[in-house]
């Protein structure tokens, strides 16, 4: 049998790890909003040829992460605060529908991946050290992202998770441009804990109203940061 590691690297690969670095860049700001996505510079910052570029673009132009211009190529979307509003608010409506529905119909497994995940998640903010500036540990970003997708995993509609994941990325782009408020952090990690104690309570009234809340401050955190910025 042929060594894995030895075995050929399928374009589809290829392609799936362009789409992988360009989402993380994009949302992570180091792919600047309303900058040009030029095929030159994108193959010698990610030693990736064009065909794979090309799909993984294309692919993130499905989902708004990228835009498409007739005759001109690619570019990272610019920064717009209605846009900005329009994906918190959606990010509220389908996201506590899909905790409610999740903590109604969760399994036992279900819950033993949120307590896991929200464990992981306060474990890292307990060991961390505050870092500077606005930013925070990528392995932070990370298990966020974890708790988040676990408290929805039940929700049992495949579509709305797609949805949500893509709402997600689009409102992480922004919260990342703005940095963030350690002020408005004390309150969003308390309601981190009030989301866990309504999900292993099996109180999804009280799931949907903590997880809309926990958007709404975020997104006002991040339109007043932004506001202040331009």
């Amino acid at each position: 049998m042929a060594d894995a590691a030895s075995a050929p690297v399928t374009e589809e690969a290829v392609s799936a790890d362009a789409f992988r670095l360009l989402r993380a860049d994009i949302i992570s700001g180091a792919l600047q909003a309303g900058s040009r996505l030029r095929f030159i510079e994108l193959q010698a910052r990610y030693g990736i040829g064009t065909s794979p570029l090309r799909e993984a673009l294309s692919r993130l132009a499905a989902d708004r992460l990228v835009l498409q211009e007739v005759n001109r190529g690619f570019r990272v979307p610019p920064i717009s605060l209605k846009d900005f509003s329009d994906i918190a608010a959606l990010r509220v409506d389908l996201e506590s529908k899909a905790i409610e529905s999740s903590v109604a119909h969760g399994d036992e497994s279900w819950e033993e991946g949120v307590v896991l995940a929200h464990h992981r998640l306060r474990r890292l903010g307990r060991v961390e050290a505050e870092p500077e500036g606005d930013t925070v540990p990528e392995e932070w970003e990370t298990r966020h992202r974890a708790f988040h997708n676990a408290l929805i995993a039940a929700c049992g509609s495949p579509w709305t998770l797609h949805f949500c994941a893509v709402l997600h990325d689009q409102f992480d782009r922004y919260r990342r441009l703005a940095g963030r408020d350690p002020v408005v952090q004390v309150r969003l990690a308390q309601q981190h804990e009030e989301l866990l104690d309504a999900a292993i309570g099996r109180d999804a009234v009280r799931a949907g109203k903590v997880l809309a809340a926990h958007i709404e401050l975020t997104a006002t955190a991040v339109l007043e940061r932004l506001e202040r910025m331009a």
